[in-house]
């Protein structure tokens, strides 16, 4: 017992970073389960964002003050405190990068999936910086498409026919077709042959089906 005193005693630094652990993760397990559960993204939370990144830089100066205590020796049962810290802030990290990359993923596809602007329901869900991102994210790609004259957004799998029969879900009104340039209108309940071109963006936001 007197020979395991030493080990006991240094271990006392680890126990309490363990009964932390979960006081520290509890916010970003949070995000990411609201993330997970989302159909777009949940309304931005950067309370506790900076609440995560709060506990991070307390966990970083919990371990260099565990290394300045009196009596720290580098030892291997020495470090094991400060190594805990350092692990669970980088297990935070990686959790809160996670769910932010998440977030922008999930804005990047609106642009591809509509075709067009997001709608302002969703834009409500965003943070100022998540505004910005998508609106530069849109910007560069309009300029790039407009540059090579391509409309990237089209045809995610090679067309099998170039027309496609669709039934219309939701009253469209009049639009001009981006491939052919022709006016076309639909109506709900109309059923009728188009080119792929001009109505894939709108297949792709729910507002036509293909007719089977």
């Amino acid at each position: 017992v007197a020979l395991c005193a030493p080990v006991l005693l240094s271990l006392v630094p680890l126990r309490r970073c363990l009964r932390r652990m979960d006081q520290y993760t509890k916010e970003v397990v949070e995000l990411l389960q609201d993330v997970e559960k989302a159909a777009f993204v949940p309304p931005s939370q950067p309370e506790k964002v900076e609440a995560v990144v709060s506990k991070m830089t307390a966990l970083y100066k919990r371990a260099n003050d565990l290394q300045e205590a009196d009596g720290y020796d580098g030892s291997p049962s020495a470090v094991m405190g400060p190594r805990v810290c350092m692990l669970t802030l980088a297990r935070l990290q990686r959790c809160l990068l996670a769910y932010l990359r998440c977030r922008m993923e999930r804005i990047e596809q609106v642009r591809w999936d509509l075709a067009g602007a997001m709608d302002d329901a969703s834009k409500a869900h965003l943070s100022r910086h998540e505004l910005s991102y998508s609106e530069r994210f849109n910007e560069l790609l309009a300029e790039f498409q407009m540059a090579y004259d391509l409309d990237l957004t089209r045809d995610y799998q090679p067309p099998e026919d170039l027309y496609v029969r669709v039934n219309v879900l939701q009253d469209i009104g009049q639009f001009i077709g981006p491939e052919s340039g022709q006016p076309l209108e639909l109506k709900r309940g109309d059923h009728t042959l188009l080119r792929r071109g001009d109505i894939e963006h709108l297949i792709r936001q729910g507002l036509l089906e293909h007719s089977r």
